[in-house]
């Protein structure tokens, strides 16, 4: 995997999902999400979370290679 890469993962609070974009960092063995973009009525998710590596799957679309998190963020 490549620092900085696109990554898409959902935020949930309470019931309501949203789906937020940015770019993956590692430091020290643990990999994180950086928000780029969210959603104008997504609840502020931390600048930063935590991401478990196997939850990460490489797709392609036109634009370029992403990868997608299959794990939830709770924001609470």
């Amino acid at each position: 995997m490549d620092q900085n890469a696109p990554v898409v993962f959902k935020v949930r609070f309470g019931r309501v999902t949203f789906t937020c974009k940015g770019h993956l960092v590692w430091e020290g063995g643990i990999v994180y999400g950086i928000v780029d973009e969210m959603p104008d009525d997504c609840p502020f998710p931390p600048d930063r979370v935590r991401l478990e590596e196997s939850e990460l799957e490489l797709r392609h679309d036109p634009t370029g290679d992403y990868y997608q998190y299959h794990g939830f963020i709770f924001i609470y």
